[in-house]
């Protein structure tokens, strides 16, 4: 039970706002994650996944810390 509390501890909150081609306005989401670079790896694998997302944008509070393109609209 302690690596577990211990991995819990290290985890933050982020705010994803997915824009969807599909939707008029931004789909917002909350997620829990280990950091950085794990917050943008989920988001990459969203947007690979999905041919209906056209961006990600993740937040941490306040501070906006990227914004995710999918490749069909990188290459338009």
């Amino acid at each position: 039970a302690t690596g577990e509390n211990e991995r819990l501890q290290g985890m933050k909150a982020y705010r994803i706002l997915v824009h969807d081609n599909r939707s008029a306005k931004p789909i917002e989401l909350t997620a829990e994650m280990a950091g950085e670079a794990r917050v943008a790896e989920f988001c990459r694998e969203r947007l690979a996944t999905s041919a209906h997302l056209a961006s990600i944008k993740v937040w941490s509070g306040t501070v906006k810390l990227c914004h995710l393109w999918s490749e069909a609209r990188q290459a338009a």
